[in-house]
C-alpha cells in the first residue's frame, strides 16, 4: 500500500531532527533548527488538509493523533527547551539548580491543573478520540479546549494542541531532570556528563560478549580491577544494546563444541587482512 504524503512528511520531519534527541543538552542553534523544521513540516500538513479529505474518521483521527501530533510535540518541545536554556541563569550553580526546579514545578502545575487529560495520555486512552482528535464544530464538543481558541479550526481539532503540550511536557521534564543531573555531575566530578554517542551495536549479543571477556581476560580496561558487570554497562549504554543477561550468553558459548572464541578470531583475520591490503 502506498504511502500517504502526510506520513512522508512528517517521517522526513522525524529524521531531521532525530540526532538532538542523542544530546543530554541543546545548543540555541540545535533547537532553533528543529523548531524551523518542526513549522515547516506543519505548513506542508496544513497545506495537505487544503488539498486532500480523509477517506473515513479513523483516517482523520489518525492523522492528528499520530502524524500531526508528533510533529507538533516536537516543535513544543524544541521551543521549551529554547526558552530554558536562553533564560538559565549563568551567575552560579545553585542559581542553575533553582530555576530547574522552578521549570519542574510549572510543568507538574500544568498537569495537575490537566490531570484527567494527563491520564488520557499516559495510559494511551482512545474511548474520546472522535472528540478529542476530529473537526467537529466547537459548538457540537461538550467541551471547548481554552488552548484551541486562537488556532486555525480548519487544521486543530478540539484538543489536539492540549494533548501535544502534555506529551511534549513529559519530554521537557525528562530533558531538566538530566540538565539537572549534569550539575551534580559536573559538582561531584569536575566535568559534564559525556553526550550520548550516536552509535549502534549492529553485530550479534554473543559477538559482543565475546569482545567484553576478551577486554576482560586481558586486563586492558582499569588493569583489569573493573568487573564483568560494569565493563558490559558501558557497553550497553555507548552501544544501545541490552546485556542484562550477559552472564548467560557467556555460558552458551563456553558450551560451543568447536571454536568458543569465533568472533574474536574473525576479527583477528580480518584485520590482518585489513592490514595485508594496506601494503598493495
Amino acid at each position: 500500500m502506498e504511502k500517504k504524503e502526510y506520513t512522508l512528511i512528517v517521517d522526513e520531519c522525524l529524521n531531521k531532527i532525530k540526532e538532538f534527541d542523542n544530546e543530554q543538552v541543546l545548543s540555541l542553534q540545535n533547537t532553533q533548527t528543529a523548531i524551523v523544521n518542526c513549522r515547516t513540516a506543519l505548513s506542508r500538513l496544513k497545506e495537505y488538509t487544503v488539498h486532500h479529505k480523509f477517506e473515513n474518521q479513523e483516517e482523520e483521527i489518525n492523522f492528528f493523533k499520530v502524524y500531526k501530533g508528533k510533529v507538533l510535540k516536537n516543535l513544543i518541545y524544541f521551543i521549551e527547551v529554547n526558552t530554558i536554556e536562553r533564560n538559565t541563569p549563568v551567575v552560579s550553580i545553585g542559581a542553575q539548580k533553582k530555576f530547574i526546579v522552578r521549570q519542574e514545578q510549572k510543568i507538574k502545575k500544568f498537569f495537575k491543573k490537566h490531570d484527567s487529560l494527563v491520564q488520557y495520555v499516559t495510559l494511551n486512552l482512545t474511548n474520546l478520540d472522535t472528540l478529542f482528535y476530529t473537526l467537529k464544530p466547537i459548538n457540537e464538543s461538550f467541551q471547548v479546549c481554552n488552548e484551541s481558541y486562537h488556532t486555525d479550526p480548519k487544521f486543530y481539532t478540539n484538543h489536539d494542541l492540549l494533548l501535544a503540550k502534555i506529551k511534549a511536557f513529559q519530554k521537557v521534564l525528562d530533558y531538566l531532570k538530566v540538565k539537572y543531573t549534569g550539575i551534580d555531575h559536573f559538582l561531584k566530578f569536575g566535568k559534564p556528563i559525556s553526550p550520548k554517542a550516536n552509535m549502534q551495536w549492529t553485530g550479534s549479543k554473543y559477538q559482543l560478549v565475546e569482545l567484553i571477556y576478551g577486554l576482560h581476560s586481558s586486563k586492558v580496561i582499569n588493569n583489569g580491577e573493573t568487573d564483568i558487570k560494569k565493563i558490559s554497562q558501558q557497553f550497553a549504554s555507548t552501544l544501545n544494546v541490552d546485556l542484562s543477561d550477559i552472564y548467560k550468553v557467556y555460558t552458551e558459548i563456553k558450551s560451543r563444541q568447536k571454536t568458543p572464541t569465533k568472533f574474536l578470531e574473525e576479527m583477528t583475520m580480518n584485520l590482518r587482512d585489513q592490514i595485508d591490503k594496506s601494503y598493495r
